[in-house]
């Protein structure tokens, strides 16, 4: 596969998605297809959430243009768990879904792309020099995974740019480091969904008359497509990004999507010490914060993706120390900052009270 392939499909799903949003939009407005306003949505009142509709049609038609069925033989399964996603989300979008069964459906589709799907993550034990090993455990652990990056992005879709933004991001990471292990079929799959994120932006974060929100149907895809990606890389061995060697994958795919994992770690534990659902939805993520420290939609967006870039340049410059140590450093940095907005917020309020 060459290079101009994967433009191609990069292109492909972009079109697509600039094409079929004022489309959407239209029908969205004439239909009265807003979803239902939540307590803790921070999106402008009524702007339909159907965006993820596009995302889905761009990566779906362009895999199916440009990939190779030889090169990846997972690809039917891959769609399958799309399509259950696709319903699930464009449920909730238009209805509302219970938390629960949205958990269930993540669940199902995690075990379809590690059984009959055959994509897991093998000997996940030895990351941490662990010794566990069996099928059992590859599928238990794969099945986590997937199901926690399709939920991390789903809970940080709540402003302008960011889901969309980490995504961009993250699909070319993955993307480059497919290309210099010559998985040219991986990386066209990087390209097309980062295409498609790419024309949906341009409507979320910039468009006026057709601005439109990613909603579960996007968000949902979205997860699910970097988690399989994420998945691949770590059976990757000995490999690296540009000219410089990972020796510790584990850490590095951590990196790649610290905000939307440590968000939705950090929420998560949160509700628990106060005796909520880990399920129950609330202003806490650390992009609301943002938000009400005074910073608009966009610049939250661009703050949040520039600190996941620069936790990935920390993760390179730091490969090699061990698995551990970097993980807990990543970790402990992204707890000291996720301090700063509600240090500023306590300072707000008692200006506000005197």
């Amino acid at each position: 596969m060459q290079t101009g392939t994967i433009l191609a499909g990069f292109i492909t799903s972009m079109v697509i998605g600039l094409l079929a949003i004022p489309s959407i939009v239209t029908v969205a407005r004439r239909k009265g297809l807003y979803g239902t306003v939540r307590e803790k949505d921070a999106g402008p009142g009524k702007v339909p959430s159907l965006g993820g509709l596009a995302i889905f049609a761009g990566t779906i038609i362009s895999l199916s243009l440009y990939a190779d069925l030889k090169a990846m033989p997972e690809l039917p399964y891959f769609i399958a768990g799309a399509l259950i996603l696709f319903f699930i989300g464009l449920k909730d979008d238009i209805m509302v879904t219970a938390p629960l069964w949205k958990l269930l459906g993540q669940i199902l589709v995690a075990l379809v792309i590690a059984m009959p799907g055959g994509l897991r993550i093998h000997d996940p034990g030895s990351f941490f020099e662990l010794d566990f090993s069996g099928e059992a455990f590859e599928v238990l652990v794969t099945v986590l995974v997937i199901v926690g990056v399709i939920n991390s992005f789903n809970l940080i879709d709540g402003i302008d740019g960011l889901a969309s933004g980490i995504g961009m991001l993250s699909t070319l990471l993955f993307g480059l480091v497919f290309s210099r292990e010559e998985l040219p079929v991986w990386a066209l799959m990087a390209a097309i969904l980062c295409g498609s994120l790419a024309g949906f932006t341009w409507y979320n974060a910039f468009g006026r008359r057709n601005k439109i929100l990613m909603g579960d149907t996007g968000s949902l895809l979205l997860g699910f497509i970097l988690s399989l990606l994420a998945v691949r890389f770590l059976n990757l061995e000995h490999t690296g990004l540009w000219k410089w060697q990972i020796r510790d994958p584990l850490a590095f795919a951590l990196a790649v999507l610290i905000v939307p994992l440590f968000d939705t770690l950090r929420v998560i534990l949160v509700r628990l010490f106060r005796g909520q659902s880990p399920l129950h939805p609330d202003r806490k993520h650390i992009h609301y914060r943002l938000i009400d420290v005074g910073f608009t939609h966009l610049q939250a967006s661009g703050i949040l993706i520039g600190v996941n870039l620069v936790m990935v340049i920390l993760a390179m410059v730091l490969q090699g120390m061990g698995e551990i140590p970097l993980i807990l450093i990543l970790l402990a940095l992204s707890g000291l900052l996720s301090l700063i907005p509600g240090y500023y917020l306590k300072k707000i309020s008692r200006k506000t009270r005197t």
